[in-house]
């Protein structure tokens, strides 16, 4: 399984049950990655991909392929992959990322030029 989120620089996820941030080429390169593949996601995340064939909105996502991830839940997934695109800001959070990606091989490192942020990191960790 292959995971997509997006995190702040110290870990951000949300702010008052909301996304700290979008930005629209975070999907184009998640589009790019998978290919002709499906991606589990919340229905909440799904509103992200308005346009996209491949989106399966489900709550049991233990079975997908690849899934984008807008919550804590790591610790519920068996992954082999975790990709994570870090916003340029730290933003206001009261939900951070608990899993310790650290732990991971960090693969590759690539620069996104974003529509509403001037970089943002790709990061693919690897067990």
């Amino acid at each position: 399984m292959r995971v997509f989120m997006c995190l702040d620089q110290k870990d951000g996820l949300l702010f008052n049950d909301r996304r700290q941030s979008r930005d629209r080429e975070v999907a184009v390169d998640i589009e790019k990655t998978i290919g002709n593949e499906e991606i589990g996601m919340s229905e909440y995340s799904a509103k992200l991909f308005e346009g996209y064939d491949n989106i399966v909105v489900t709550d049991d996502l233990k079975d997908c392929r690849n899934v984008f991830l807008e919550k804590d839940d790591l610790d519920l997934l068996d992954f082999d992959e975790l990709i994570i695109y870090r916003w340029d800001k730290v933003y206001p959070a009261d939900v951070r990322l608990t899993f310790d990606y650290k732990s991971m091989t960090l693969k590759d490192v690539s620069v996104i030029k974003g529509y509403s942020h001037d970089k943002i990191i790709k990061e693919v960790y690897v067990r």
